[in-house]
């Protein structure tokens, strides 16, 4: 097994205590999140074709995880994870057009209600539902949720700034200049959280052309045509955007003397509009960019733990020296980031469910119910709807997949593109060894020599399953013989 944690240096001695610190030793926490970013969009995760320098120097400067997941490739339940520490389904977030209910708590409450100055901006109305922010589509739904107190984050919080997604490249510059407005607006009297969320690179794709689609290096599982680097090199300009302005945000914390009290947070919420990714169970829905830089507490280091974002409740109290309430599941990486203490041996978890806001579900895109389960090194997918075939999330009606449908109508596609995406069913249970076949193109699910492993992640996942009070049919070993 690899060594999870390498690092040239340790920090001896830097645990922090979990009694409450002295405000002025207490760091600000900025979380700063980008909207649908798979983890193999980024140059720092041995991505040689993408532009994203600030992305790979603040990389270097802290703890880069190669293998954090998301609890859903989906941004509310996503979210709903990273607020909570719990699983989206453990606190109801599994559809879009939900809101987070107030008997479930926020982890920036705790952390307002010891001294902390709290805030979210940018594209964060997926908080309280998608439905927030988008008052002309579901006027009547959105009025019945403010008239009955549904919509709870501004309650939560201090400061709470929001924009919607659509006509992203016409309010380029508001989720920074909200950035801007909040650090005037803090009270500087107290260490600040903030949530900083992009919309890049969400689809569709309207950043300024950088990435030539002819040199790219397209991943395996993805058809060759001139459409699918197109439409590839526009997801690397949203990102190289979306690394522009984050820099902008580095930049400010240096000048203002901030940087070195502040623990900053990247991380994707979900996996990008991208083939075997977004709104799927596999490795690029699910695997995300993680790192974390807190100068003079945590060395630079490169870490193979198995991390959730489900994690990140846990870790930002720590740090503030705040105890972990015994309702968030996730774990606490400060043992980890300070000291480079190898965690114990887990498995996270990740759901897919409802993805339509203001439409009946019609297809898998729109509604989908999968579960599954990522261990050290095998991982296991659980489709609850086998009987109905994949349809691609947010680009399903892009010409270059219409031309893809065609290609597969008329024979010209290749075979294992065919059974990729655009066969008519799909297995109930899906089993990949990640070790030897990181890309997941071999289901092990029947092989018999792998039926232990199977039944074993099975079992874990009913388990979880039941402690989350999941609505979904449990999947017990004896249902699939």
């Amino acid at each position: 097994m690899k060594p999870q944690f390498k690092t040239g240096m340790l920090l001896c001695g830097s645990m922090l205590s979990s009694t409450v610190m002295a405000a002025d030793d207490r760091p600000n926490i900025l979380l700063v999140l980008s909207d649908d970013q798979s983890a193999f969009a980024v140059g720092c995760y041995d991505n040689n074709d993408i532009l994203t320098p600030n992305l790979d120097r603040f990389a270097s400067q802290g703890v880069r995880f190669t293998r954090a997941y998301a609890t859903s490739p989906q941004s509310v339940p996503s979210r709903a994870s990273i607020m909570t520490g719990r699983s989206p389904v453990a606190v109801n977030m599994t559809r879009f057009n939900v809101t987070l209910a107030r008997r479930f708590r926020a982890f920036p409450e705790y952390l307002r209600e010891k001294g902390y100055y709290t805030g979210v901006a940018g594209r964060g109305y997926h908080l309280d539902g998608a439905v927030s922010g988008r008052v002309g589509k579901i006027k009547e739904v959105e009025i019945y949720y403010r008239e009955h107190g549904y919509k709870t984050f501004p309650d939560r919080l201090d400061t709470c700034m929001v924009v919607a997604n659509a006509n992203k490249g016409a309010y380029h510059g508001r989720i920074n200049a909200q950035f801007r407005t909040f650090m005037e607006r803090r009270d500087k009297e107290k260490p600040f959280f903030l949530q900083l969320s992009y919309s890049d690179p969400h689809h569709p794709y309207d950043a300024p052309e950088v990435h030539d689609p002819a040199t790219l290096t397209l991943p395996e599982f993805y058809p060759d045509t001139r459409a699918v680097r197109e439409y590839l090199a526009a997801y690397y300009d949203e990102i190289h955007r979306l690394d522009s302005d984050f820099g902008e945000v580095l930049r400010y914390l240096d000048e203002h003397g901030l940087a070195e009290n502040t623990i900053v947070i990247f991380m994707g919420d979900n996996g990008g509009a991208q083939f075997m990714a977004k709104g799927t169970l596999y490795e690029n829905g699910i695997r995300v960019p993680l790192m974390i830089r807190w100068p003079g507490r945590v060395p630079a280091a490169v870490s193979d733990a198995l991390v959730s974002n489900v994690d990140l409740a846990a870790t930002c109290l720590a740090a503030a020296g705040l105890p972990v309430p015994e309702e968030i599941e996730g774990e606490n990486l400060l043992p980890l980031l300070t000291e480079g203490k190898t965690p114990g041996e887990r498995h996270v978890y990740s759901i897919r469910s409802c993805h339509a806001t203001n439409s009946l579900p019609k297809s898998t895109a729109v509604f989908d119910q999968m579960r599954c389960i990522v261990g050290e090194r095998y991982k296991l997918i659980y489709n609850l709807l086998p009987g109905q075939p994949w349809v691609p999330v947010d680009f399903s009606g892009t010409a270059m997949f219409r031309e893809l449908a065609r290609m597969n109508e008329s024979g010209e596609l290749e075979a294992r593109f065919r059974k990729l995406y655009f066969s008519p069913t799909r297995p109930m249970f899906e089993l990949f060894d990640l070790e030897n076949d990181p890309f997941e193109q071999h289901n092990l699910a029947d092989d018999p020599a792998m039926r232990s492993v199977r039944d074993e992640l099975i079992l874990k996942l009913t388990y979880k399953m039941i402690e989350d009070e999941d609505f979904a049919t449990l999947p017990h070993p004896k249902i699939y013989e």
